[in-house]
């Protein structure tokens, strides 16, 4: 396509909707820096990466843009998994999560305390879920020794008898 100014390549196209009318505008790059057109100065990334963490925050907003780095450093969850599988993978997740969690936990609950039974609390279990999660990591890097260790850490004691 050409300028409709100079007939050099249009690399810029305008597209305007007046009363129903639609008015399609094609310059080059000096043309329309003379008509006082707002140019960026590089081209945009292509990035994949980027692309697609533009794609998010285009669509479903900046919030879950934010979100989508955040991965839990107990259990190694991201929060597009969880968007993806709707299951959290420890109790820390819902703090690191919070600001994506609470409107959902409003929006599905009608509120963001919970009132109501408690399930006990067992101190050690925070613990396993970090050692599973350290095992896990461990034998993914093929270090079976750290794996090893880590998997008598979790043998209940008396197992050992």
């Amino acid at each position: 396509m050409t300028c409709q100014h100079c007939q050099d390549e249009a690399t810029v196209h305008l597209t305007e909707t007046v009363d129903g009318q639609r008015r399609e505008l094609h310059l080059c790059v000096a043309c329309a820096r003379e008509a006082g057109v707002a140019l960026p100065e590089s081209a945009p990334s292509l990035a994949l990466d980027a692309v697609i963490q533009s794609l998010i925050v285009t669509n479903v907003g900046e919030l879950v843009g934010e979100l989508a780095s955040l991965t839990c450093p107990d259990c190694g969850l991201k929060f597009m998994e969880f968007r993806a599988k709707g299951r959290l993978g420890c109790p820390h997740d819902y703090r690191v999560f919070a600001r994506g969690l609470l409107p959902l936990i409003s929006r599905t609950h009608g509120a963001t305390r919970h009132v109501g039974k408690v399930a006990r609390r067992r101190p050690a279990e925070s613990e396993r879920l970090r050692l599973r999660t350290q095992l896990r990591d461990a034998i993914a890097r093929e270090d079976y020794e750290l794996a090893a260790r880590l998997r008598d850490q979790l043998r209940p004691k008396d197992a050992d008898a």
